[in-house]
């Protein structure tokens, strides 16, 4: 007995197959088909409306996915474009009847970024980064973060985004960190990313629009401030060298005069605490004439009490001092 079938069960097995494959391709209706490609065949004003409108019509139908993708390149184009706001408008009501696209949501979070709607970019940036990590919303995420205030928010994300980014790109997120720790008294944290700030600030580039002046007076303005947080954050553990170091930095580069004050004020201190009592006085004759400054005045009384402890308690002089140390 031959194992060879025959022509008629060969003809049986392709109408088989075929009326298989016909029932795999036609998943869908004509009307279907015919909705489908009129919406994404619109005019260009209309066509995210009507792209809504098949989807919503037809939530379960196998050409969702392709009006999808047809929605997204819209999307797409807006943002070549330039028009942010369209993105947004556009991703939001995509988003209304597809909730869980991530492209969706990720196109909408940058696009609400350039229109610095922060909530808007926190809302779906967290959603996105949660699903698939990237860099660039993490940055993003961390920057709007600190525009709403979330300083937890705002260091998480600044941490993500600066692990995997070089230190001139991420100099601003660094110096703001060490401002919310240094405000919190949270000293080694503080100095620890003032430090970071301090490496990303030596290695950032002049922006193109900036003018050399001016990119010199900001650099000395954010150093002047990270030092400053170094040093105090030295200074509260009592260490004296590193302390002064730094805020021998500062008194050298910043023009800010509560800086500068402060500056002469924790390095009086630190000499007098290494019983360097001549470098002590110079520190906070130089301080005290800081008017305004809000460490002028304790530089004053400090002053005053090593320059009585050595002009038998009198204070005979001390102006002329003052003048001839500070210069004035």
């Amino acid at each position: 007995m031959s194992l060879r079938p025959s022509w008629k069960t060969i003809l049986a097995l392709f109408l088989v197959l075929g009326q298989t494959l016909v029932l795999v391709q036609a998943q869908y209706t004509m009307e279907e088909y015919a909705a489908y490609e009129t919406a994404v065949n619109a005019d260009p004003a209309e066509r995210h409306d009507s792209i809504i409108g098949f989807l919503t019509a037809n939530p379960k139908s196998t050409l969702v996915e392709y009006a999808v993708g047809s929605y997204l390149q819209l999307m797409q184009e807006y943002q070549n474009q330039g028009q942010s706001q369209q993105v947004v408008s556009a991703g939001e009501k995509l988003l209304g009847v597809m909730p869980e696209d991530l492209t969706a949501q990720h196109m909408t979070a940058l696009a609400a970024y350039q229109l610095q709607d922060y909530d808007k970019v926190t809302g779906y940036g967290e959603i996105v980064y949660a699903a698939k990590p990237d860099t660039q919303m993490a940055f993003f995420l961390a920057n709007s973060f600190a525009q709403l205030g979330n300083q937890d928010k705002q260091i998480e994300y600044g941490d993500k985004a600066c692990a995997e980014l070089a230190p001139k790109d991420c100099f601003q997120i660094f110096s703001q960190v060490s401002r919310i720790y240094f405000g919190r008294k949270e000293w080694a944290n503080a100095a620890q990313y003032a430090e970071k700030a301090v490496e990303g600030l030596d290695a950032a580039e002049q922006p193109g629009q900036m003018s050399d002046s001016d990119w010199k007076t900001y650099l000395n303005a954010e150093k002047g401030t990270a030092y400053t947080v170094i040093g105090r954050s030295a200074a509260e553990r009592e260490n004296w060298n590193t302390a002064i170091t730094n805020y021998q930095k500062v008194i050298s580069i910043t023009k800010d005069v509560a800086a500068k004050a402060e500056a002469y004020y924790y390095t009086g201190m630190g000499r007098w605490d290494q019983s360097q009592m001549d470098s002590a006085m110079n520190a906070f004759a130089n301080g005290s004439v800081l008017k305004d400054a809000p460490h002028a005045e304790h530089c004053r009384q400090h002053l005053e009490t090593l320059y009585k402890s050595t002009h038998n308690d009198s204070l005979a002089g001390i102006d002329e001092f003052v003048a001839r140390v500070a210069g004035r």
